[in-house]
């Protein structure tokens, strides 16, 4: 998705704010790195590993399965 339509409607009218989100764009950038494939998003149908995934969620949340 094209950052221009990600940020079409937000109105910034601080300069410092500005300032700050520019310098965060180009830091961004700068640290950019291609995505592994094991970062890469896929389907997990593995029971095991949605289990796994499920519960490490829940305990984050304080909760358990």
């Amino acid at each position: 998705m094209a950052t221009s339509s990600i940020i079409e409607d937000i109105r910034v009218n601080n300069p410092k704010a500005i300032e700050a989100y520019v310098e965060a764009m180009e830091t961004s950038a700068q640290n950019y790195h291609p995505r592994t494939p094991d970062e890469q998003s896929s389907v997990v149908s593995d029971p095991e590993r949605i289990k796994r995934f499920v519960q490490k969620c829940l305990a984050k949340r304080g909760k358990k399965a």
